[in-house]
């Protein structure tokens, strides 16, 4: 049987500790008060399901807009697949977004080059996070791109000098090295798509306060946009930060049940939201799964000398 390496351990240790917390703001809450509110949303679940379907096609758009044009010849029906099979990855494992993200860039390798498919892909998870106020990374990420601080040529510089780069990265060299300038690139080469990626990613957004606004107003009657963004807000630094978590099992609860209580409602409704919200999810997750089976998750091989593409 293989060992678990230590960051499976600790994932493994988040997960036991959020299905505790899970069980215990159920137990808190009470069974019949989460079935009751489940209820009263009852058929506006599929309104629920409509707008976060709507804001996978609005990312989906916003992916093929980071993709280069020469490489934009793959359809949006199968950039759509691809999102909710490594998003169900994602939710589903302890590794989080580093299997789920490196799936969809293989996946996503056989229509293009894996450099670009990962730099489309890294380019729209940070304007995506920008939007909602992930602030300080973020800005720090775009100013280095601003100022084309080339940090991965640089650190890889470095270590060269000192004969400390390992030869598995060094074999890679090129490849990395044009995925950063691809991200570097994309913003001078692309002003137009940049701003109409922002537009799809600022509705994208927006969707999620919207799911936000309607749970609290139809099962606790709380009306309120800003109370409906500090949610949202919440629930992204949450799955940002507790990805490894499988489906963010009693972390997701339990912060959003804070958020509402700070905002002088019971918990309970946030509880009910989060719950809501990951039933929404698992739907997902379901269709994600059906259509990973068609995916062989390998990179095409694509006849190109990288080392000519980087200066």
């Amino acid at each position: 049987m293989k060992k678990l390496n230590r960051y499976q351990k600790l994932s493994l240790v988040w997960l036991v500790a959020g299905l505790a917390l899970f069980a215990f703001l159920v137990y808190r809450t009470g069974l019949r008060t989460i079935v009751s509110n489940i209820k009263v949303f009852g058929a506006y679940f599929l309104l629920l399901l409509l707008i976060s379907g709507m804001r996978q096609v609005l990312r989906t758009f916003a992916w093929r807009y980071c993709i280069e044009h020469e490489h934009r010849q793959v359809s949006l029906w199968e950039l759509f697949k691809l999102r909710l099979v490594g998003d169900a990855i994602t939710d589903l494992t302890f590794a989080g977004p580093v299997l789920g993200e490196t799936a969809k860039t293989y996946a996503a390798g056989e229509h293009m080059p894996l450099t670009f498919s990962l730099s489309s892909i890294f380019i729209e998870n940070l304007l995506y996070c920008l939007i909602l106020a992930l602030v300080t990374p973020v800005l720090v990420a775009l100013w280095l791109i601003s100022r084309r601080r080339l940090v991965i040529s640089g650190i890889m510089h470095w270590l060269e000098q000192r004969n400390w780069l390992p030869q598995r990265i060094a074999r890679k060299e090129a490849r990395l090295k044009l995925f950063e300038s691809n991200v570097y690139e994309f913003y001078g080469k692309n002003r137009g798509a940049f701003w109409l990626i922002m537009l799809l990613e600022v509705f994208a957004n927006l969707g999620g306060v919207i799911e936000a606004y309607i749970i609290l107003g139809v099962t606790f009657g709380v009306y309120g946009w800003p109370y409906a963004y500090l949610v949202e807000w919440m629930n992204r630094v949450v799955n940002t930060a507790f990805a490894f978590v499988p489906l963010r099992v009693g972390i997701d609860e339990g912060s959003t049940a804070l958020t509402v209580k700070s905002l002088g409602y019971a918990s309970a409704a946030g509880v009910s939201l989060a719950i809501i919200r990951k039933v929404r999810t698992l739907f997902w997750i379901g269709v994600g799964l059906l259509l990973t089976a068609q995916y062989t998750l390998s990179p095409k091989v694509v006849g190109e000398e990288v080392e000519d593409r980087v200066k």
